[in-house]
């Protein structure tokens, strides 16, 4: 069976309460929608492909039951599968989508990278006369921010050694993957502290929420106790600060 015949099969078993179970007529498995093994399969694997799927950890076994479910591994396989060949492994933690991103020397430049929807939240905010609410330099600030707070939560990468000794022929110079890696995210974890370091703290609480949370500015307004309208304010100020310091 075919790579694209596996996606289909786990595409079906994405489904609400799906399940891989032994197929009825003793060959193989298959997938039935909702549970129901009394209806046809919505897609069929042998077992040798089952046993592959559940090694890479993209299914996983319901106890003693003999039946299968997808994990979240399947799931990203899945968005892996429906990206472009070049973005599937940044597509499996979100949609990707062109995003402004402003390059060491001042220059803003259109790279594709996983989706905000917090984000696209802001962006979608309006005045009363329907014109957006914030403006451009303030959301290219709120998009710098947070690629910087991205950057800064990159961790070490699943089954990476690494405890090999370092390689590096300079001797103060970084001496391998490990070091590069953590010497950037520390880079931007210093970025996003020095830029939220300029902000009041009131201002403060609404840029981390709304920019790194993602949380809605009608929450945010509910839970300081804060008047509607008054969140989007203390938005575009904060956003307009961190603009007018290139943060």
């Amino acid at each position: 069976m075919s790579e694209s015949a596996i996606v289909r099969a786990l595409a079906r078993l994405s489904g609400l309460q799906a399940v891989l179970a032994p197929d009825r007529d003793g060959v193989g498995f298959a997938v039935y929608v909702s549970g129901d093994r009394r209806r046809r399969p919505a897609a069929k694997l042998s077992t040798a492909q089952v046993k592959q799927l559940a090694s890479d950890g993209a299914i996983a076994s319901q106890g003693d039951r003999g039946t299968f479910v997808l994990t979240q591994a399947g799931r990203a396989r899945l968005q892996r599968a429906a990206a472009a060949k070049d973005e599937a492994f940044l597509a499996q933690h979100g949609a990707m989508e062109d995003r402004a991103v402003m390059e060491a020397g001042g220059a803003q430049q259109m790279r594709r990278a996983v989706g905000s929807a917090g984000l696209k939240r802001l962006t979608a905010l309006r005045d009363a006369a329907g014109a957006p609410w914030l403006a451009p330099d303030e959301i290219a600030a709120a998009l710098r921010l947070r690629a910087d707070w991205e950057a800064g939560q990159a961790g070490m990468v699943s089954g990476s050694d690494w405890t090999a000794p370092p390689r590096g022929a300079v001797a103060r110079g970084p001496s391998n993957a490990q070091e590069v890696a953590v010497n950037a995210a520390c880079d931007a974890r210093s970025r996003v502290a020095a830029a939220l370091a300029r902000l009041a703290p009131p201002l403060r609480r609404v840029v981390e929420r709304a920019c790194l949370a993602e949380e809605g500015i009608e929450s945010l307004e509910r839970s300081e106790g804060w008047p509607a309208r008054s969140g989007k304010i203390a938005l575009k100020l904060g956003l307009a600060q961190l603009a007018a310091h290139g943060a």
